[in-house]
């Protein structure tokens, strides 16, 4: 059984770009970005895996995408495919909800 079993449409949870999930500090360093509580992260070397995503931490295996909702399986088709069809240069994207909303 997965632990990954959230609704996308009743819980807020969306794909954020791995651009807009990461932040550079003031010393160059990256971070997650705090106005995210990101949930997972699915990268394309591991297509079905959904693991978990931290600053400090390993990643731990949280799911696989099987389980997902129609929609979440076809924002992960939109983040990935263009409109033709064929593969984009993206590679990693996060699960994830905006601090501030319910």
């Amino acid at each position: 059984m997965s632990t990954v079993n959230y609704s996308l449409k009743h819980k807020g949870v969306r794909l954020i770009d791995a651009r807009d999930a990461w932040i550079i500090g003031k010393n160059g360093s990256r971070r997650l970005n705090p106005k995210y509580h990101i949930i997972g992260k699915i990268d394309t070397r591991m297509p079905n895996m959904i693991v978990t995503a931290s600053d400090k931490r390993k990643p731990r295996y949280k799911g696989n995408t099987y389980d997902l909702n129609r929609t979440a399986k076809a924002q992960i088709v939109d983040h990935f495919y263009n409109d033709n069809g064929k593969r984009n240069k993206k590679t990693v994207a996060y699960f994830g909800i905006e601090k501030g909303t319910k």
